[in-house]
């Protein structure tokens, strides 16, 4: 009895898998990067314990997302592997206790100049580097938000 329920909670979470269909760029393209949510794990040589900070890729290559403390919008003219934003619309809330990531990771986004996205790993490049994984921060789980960008899973399951 506890196989056959086992069995049927696998089955139903398959399709219900199957019936996320993911949007954005071909899996498997050249230079593929997926639209949907990316948190930031590392700027530079340094992890980002707090996985406080959300970038989304939207379908047209613009960029939006949310700091620890402030929301962050810019298009992106470039084609990938290439990366430019335009200037950057940002919320300007004064949190002293969180500008000294908030504003390196935005300074770090606005100064990029190449995108890509390998093993499930998004990279951002410029004169620094910023990490991101597929998914979402935390915070935003916690408050009834899906932490899963259907997206890159679907680019990684075709590599």
């Amino acid at each position: 009895m506890n196989r056959i329920l086992a069995l049927s909670a696998a089955a139903a979470a398959v399709l219900g898998l199957a019936a996320c269909e993911p949007t954005g760029t071909t899996a498997g393209a050249p230079g593929a990067v997926p639209t949907g949510d990316f948190v930031l794990v590392g700027i530079g040589a340094d992890a980002v314990p707090t996985r406080d900070v959300l970038l989304t890729i939207a379908a047209d290559g613009s960029i939006s997302g949310q700091g620890p403390c402030n929301s962050y919008s810019a298009s992106q003219t470039a084609v990938p592997p290439a990366f430019q934003l335009g200037p950057m619309v940002s919320s300007r809330a004064a949190c002293p206790a969180h500008k000294g990531l908030e504003g390196r990771y935005l300074q770090a986004l606005q100064g990029a100049t190449g995108i890509t996205y390998d093993g499930g790993v998004l990279k951002i490049s410029g004169p620094t580097y910023l990490t991101f994984e597929p998914g979402r921060p935390a915070s935003m789980v916690a408050a009834g938000n899906s932490a899963v960008n259907t997206t890159a899973a679907a680019v990684d399951a075709a590599r």
